[in-house]
């Protein structure tokens, strides 16, 4: 009976949390927020690509008139995740007075902290926050923490098993996420 239940969870959760980021669906806001993922150089990777086309086509459809893409750098030497966003949006028509950079974030915690700052200095507080469907539970529990008015935006996917192994790895991110949610606010 435990390994029926252990077998459950460890498949069912993970399913069960990319079809709830799948479910969700944007509303109109100040800025859409792009979170980062794996660039290649100066590309972005397959994952990063999705999201950027994602949010694309929701500023393109006018969910929102400007786009805050969120990811700092990894490597010294190496343009940051959210420089390789920009110039992929720009490229695409975004003209540079609808592009925001946070650079400095190096997780989901950071992302939406920083984030949230810059858009309490420009006065914005509904963001629509576009990553992949695995991702959007966490990240909008953690806007919401950070104080932001946020719906989420998920790119659909193939890729059902990749799906799966990254979206195990939310069970224990939800923990480090809080913990370290925890920890920056009392620095503060």
């Amino acid at each position: 009976m435990w390994a029926a239940l252990a077998a459950a969870v460890f498949i069912g959760f993970p399913l069960g949390l990319n079809m709830r980021g799948v479910l969700y669906r944007p509303r109109p806001a100040d800025v859409l927020l792009i979170l980062g993922a794996k660039i290649k150089g100066t590309e972005p990777g397959a994952a990063l690509r999705a999201r950027l086309e994602a949010g694309l086509d929701l500023y393109r459809r006018g969910y929102a008139p400007r786009i805050l893409v969120s990811g700092g750098q990894r490597r010294p030497g190496v343009p940051s995740e959210a420089d390789v966003m920009a110039d992929y949006l720009r490229v695409r028509g975004v003209p540079p007075r609808g592009l925001i950079l946070e650079d400095l974030s190096s997780d989901t915690v950071e992302n939406l902290l920083f984030s949230s700052r810059l858009m309490k200095i420009h006065g914005w507080r509904r963001a629509v926050v576009v990553t992949s469907a695995y991702h959007l539970p966490r990240a909008l529990w953690l806007a919401r923490l950070s104080g932001l008015d946020a719906s989420g935006y998920a790119p659909a996917t193939a890729d059902v098993l990749g799906t799966w192994m990254y979206a195990l790895r939310e069970i224990p991110a939800f923990w480090r996420s809080y913990q370290k949610w925890k920890w920056l606010q009392g620095r503060e």
